[in-house]
């Protein structure tokens, strides 16, 4: 027989070479024989939303940190973690994160297209701008970006660059109705009647079934005293909606100016039947953007009489009074004292020497 005793001795010293060792790891990490490893980022990530989604910010924000510690470029603990910021009212924090996130992410446009909202709701409008800029820079096609810059372009009076990106949506998206109303009131507000008439037939074109796309076509037609065609955009306005008050109104207008007055009453009567609030004000001048406003009515002017009249200003004369804090009982009190005063004073006698 071999002997085992130097097998057993080699084994029972190997052992306890290397337990106490284990012994220590486990110490402080815990009972069990085989210790944990260090957490990665990926469990802190997955630790943070598991605390997002039950409402514990801070923990969530905690654990969101210890991912960026260790994982700097993870863009999506940092965008987490500036949302959290900005929940809380933190702007500037959540600033900092996002432009932390594009100096890793700068090809990403939604990093960038946040960042302008944010900037943007601060009222950093240049670096909204710069930053609106940017998202397009990365992708073009991102339509959201583009309304930003052209809202801050109008904010900032920029009118020519707002236009130049509304006209950018709508060659993408020729459906995108705010764009196409705001890019009417830039042409509206610049005198732009060469570029306001091609808008809206382009739009009388794409859809010539909308009446209201008809209506505005024959204001500017008006406007540019080209009756023959506002007439004909005007008429096809009442027979795609008959109830259309204002292009009933609009009509009656035009065939005043153009001379038929037979015409001009029947469809001033039309008006009224469609909307019985246009009764004797219907063919008052109206001013061409107020026009454009919504609304299918004229309101009618309340006239005033002279003893309304006599009482609005008798009311507001004593509102004054009140909110000056003097009565009418006190203004006359007063001129009484003043009036005895002057009757009970006596000149001075003048003393020789």
């Amino acid at each position: 027989m071999k002997p085992i005793f130097p097998v057993t001795l080699f084994c029972v010293v190997t052992a306890a070479l290397l337990l106490p060792a284990t012994g220590n790891t486990e110490s402080s990490r815990g009972p069990g024989l085989f210790s944990s490893a260090p957490r990665v980022a990926s469990d802190h990530y997955y630790r943070g939303v598991t605390h997002e989604s039950a409402g514990r910010l801070e923990e969530a924000a905690r654990e969101y940190r210890l991912v960026l510690r260790r994982s700097p470029a993870h863009g999506d603990a940092r965008r987490r973690l500036a949302e959290i910021h900005l929940f809380k009212g933190e702007t500037a924090e959540a600033i900092m994160h996002l432009k932390e996130l594009g100096y890793y992410q700068g090809h990403n446009p939604l990093i960038h297209y946040r960042l302008g909202q944010l900037y943007e709701s601060s009222g950093n409008l240049r670096k909204a701008t710069a930053a609106y800029r940017k998202a397009i820079d990365s992708f073009p096609g991102n339509l959201s970006a583009r309304r930003g810059l052209a809202r801050l372009y109008a904010r900032r009076k920029m009118p020519n660059e707002a236009a130049a990106e509304y006209r950018a949506i709508l060659a993408v998206a020729p459906d995108d109705i705010p764009s196409r109303n705001a890019l009417t009131a830039i042409y509206l507000r610049g005198k732009k009647y060469d570029q306001l008439t091609d808008l809206l037939k382009e739009a009388v074109e794409r859809k010539p079934d909308d009446a209201t796309a008809r209506f505005k076509l024959g204001l500017v037609y008006e406007f540019r005293k080209k009756y023959t065609e506002a007439a004909g955009e005007y008429e096809k306005a009442v027979e795609l909606d008959s109830g259309h008050a204002k292009a009933m109104n609009a009509l009656a207008r035009v065939y005043m100016k153009t001379g038929d007055t037979g015409k001009a009453k029947e469809m001033m009567e039309a008006a009224v039947r469609a909307d019985p609030s246009l009764k004797g004000s219907a063919l008052l001048p109206r001013s061409f953007n107020d026009e454009f406003r919504q609304g299918t009515a004229v309101k009618k002017k309340k006239s005033i009489s002279k003893k309304s009249r006599k009482k609005h200003y008798s009311k507001s004369g004593k509102k004054q009074g009140r909110k000056a804090g003097i009565s009418a009982k006190s203004k006359k009190a007063g001129t009484k004292k003043a009036d005895k005063r002057k009757k009970t004073t006596r000149p001075k006698k003048k003393t020789r020497r």
